[in-house]
């Protein structure tokens, strides 16, 4: 925000606006008219979209730095990469998800209809069960990935990072299913790190103890109804809170105020992105393109380059790919998405990877993990060079060659 704050009138009552560190300054409420739309102004030049968190991340940001997540502005720092990350790996963070694509499946045939487009069945999903969720075109090649909720017997939510509503749609087509993409109604929020339950626990939550991996419950949460599921991409003990755009705020507060006890702080899109790294988590658009998106067809990639095999049953009726995934699976993948470890501080100039004085691939997309002490990448490399004595370096655009140690997925191990 450029706007200089000329108001430094008390905040409204209620509005918490305590700081947990002296460098972060005075608390000043944030102004809604800040980001409101112009009634004047037509709908093609707002330049912000925002998430029903907004307010409480420009209030909580100390750095004015902002990145771009599927037309959303959200966080990219807080306060600095360090702190939140350390907050990440040694007590707790909260991050806010709400751009995810949230699609609403419903109907009498909603399985038959899931087990059409999933490359895995998904009949024996558990009421408030999830399972990874890939759609693959004819071709084998996958569309886009995510998680996929039961609510109920005839119900799912299926979470992506990018909306591919008009296929799905037009998938769905002569089953008796509905759906709606219902991502405005619900917000989302990220809580990760080993003190995540005792936040939960904090802030009056006894049921997240004994929740299960991959799955959720409802629980109230400061009066507000929430769903909460262990699920996320960032590895370790995390949470995802799911709730009414309008109680967003109330719980984003409720969690940051009785998670001070114990050092929780909210993380910014860079630190969510060095983590899901760690934890050794493919994006669409970035680490590989939809099906739809690719530029040319050999671009596109199978769920088995993406060594997303397990993810794949092909033993069960007919679904999208089913054919040409089999002739893949007998054959092998060409590629494979695999993870190094670089001894290299700033990994801003790297290159291909080469197999000896072979290039094999390239790096899709790297960080510095701190708590590795290096730099960590995820690579598209040729199958057929993981079977080659030579190792592996990269290239980088001065011209040196530095060694690439592959390294299993994920990074941090087990998660």
């Amino acid at each position: 925000m450029t706007e200089e704050v000329t108001d430094q009138s008390a905040p409204e009552e209620g509005l918490d606006v305590s700081r947990d560190s002296p460098l972060n300054g005075p608390g000043v409420a944030p102004d809604p008219a800040w980001f409101e739309q112009a009634a004047d102004e037509p709908p093609y030049a707002r330049h912000v979209l925002t998430t029903p968190l907004h307010l409480e991340a420009a209030d909580e940001s100390r750095t004015n730095s902002w990145a771009e997540w599927a037309g959303y502005t959200v966080a990219q720092v807080y306060t600095s990469i360090e702190q939140e990350y350390d907050a990440l790996r040694t007590r707790a963070g909260l991050s806010d998800i709400s751009p995810l694509t949230k699609i609403r499946l419903s109907g009498r045939e909603v399985v038959t209809c899931l087990d059409r487009l999933l490359t895995r069945p998904v009949g024996d999903l558990e009421s408030n069960q999830s399972v990874r969720a890939v759609l693959c075109d004819g071709h084998g090649h996958v569309i886009t990935e995510g998680v996929l909720f039961r609510l109920g017997d005839e119900e799912f939510r299926l979470v992506l990072r990018s909306s591919h509503m008009d296929w799905l749609m037009q998938s769905a087509l002569g089953f008796d299913v509905q759906l709606e993409d219902v991502s405005g109604t619900i917000a989302g929020l990220s809580l990760a790190g080993p003190m995540s339950d005792n936040v939960l626990a904090l802030a009056g939550l006894e049921k997240p103890a004994t929740l299960a991996k991959h799955h959720g419950a409802w629980v109230e949460l400061g009066g507000m109804p929430v769903y909460l599921s262990r699920t996320g991409m960032m590895g370790g003990r995390e949470y995802e809170l799911w709730c009414d755009p309008a109680d967003a705020s109330i719980v984003w507060r409720r969690l940051l105020n009785v998670g001070q006890a114990v050092g929780l702080r909210p993380i910014g899109a860079a630190v969510r992105d060095i983590a899901r790294l760690e934890n050794g988590v493919a994006l669409e658009d970035v680490d590989y393109q939809s099906a739809f998106t690719a530029r040319d067809p050999s671009e596109a990639l199978s769920p088995y380059d993406l060594c997303l095999g397990g993810c794949v049953d092909l033993d069960r009726t007919v679904f999208n790919g089913q054919s040409a995934l089999r002739k893949i699976a007998a054959s092998g993948s060409t590629n494979a998405l695999v993870g190094f470890e670089l001894d290299l501080a700033d990994a801003a100039g790297v290159g291909p990877i080469c197999n000896g004085d072979k290039q094999a691939g390239r790096i899709t997309s790297h960080a510095w993990s701190p708590m590795l002490q290096c730099t960590i990448a995820l690579g598209l490399v040729e199958a057929s060079a993981l079977g080659a004595s030579d190792g592996f370096s990269i290239k980088t655009h001065a011209g040196e060659n530095i060694p690439a140690k592959l390294t299993k997925r994920p990074f941090l191990g087990s998660s």
